[in-house]
């Protein structure tokens, strides 16, 4: 049975930080990406990083947010992550920023062979 979690994060200087680790036995359809700009113009970035092949893939970047301006990855597509993998984020600069992602986690299913 799947379960929907969100992880959140403000962030107020440039450090790179990681917002969600797959859990192990898990798969993670990343469904939605709520990014809001809370004091002033900020380029924000989102990463994932895909741990079977330690690869960090650029996702969203290059969007200026004002103060009060959000951008919204809404699900129309989907990232499908493994155990391991990692949804990041970085500002720019010194604003606030709050991120948030959201998944759908997927226990792996046991497989039993009887001889």
């Amino acid at each position: 049975m799947s379960r929907k979690v969100s992880a959140v994060a403000t962030r107020t200087n440039a450090t790179k930080v990681t917002i969600l680790t797959v859990p192990t036995k898990n798969t993670a359809f990343w469904k939605m990406m709520y990014i809001i700009s809370l004091t002033g113009v900020e380029t924000p970035k989102v990463y994932w990083y895909d741990k079977s092949s330690n690869t960090e893939y650029f996702i969203v970047g290059g969007k200026n947010l004002g103060a009060g301006d959000y951008t919204l990855l809404d699900g129309n597509t989907e990232v499908v992550l493994q155990e391991g993998d990692e949804i990041r984020v970085q500002n720019t600069g010194t604003n606030t920023v709050t991120y948030i992602a959201t998944v759908e986690l997927m226990p792996e299913q046991t497989v039993q062979f009887q001889n």
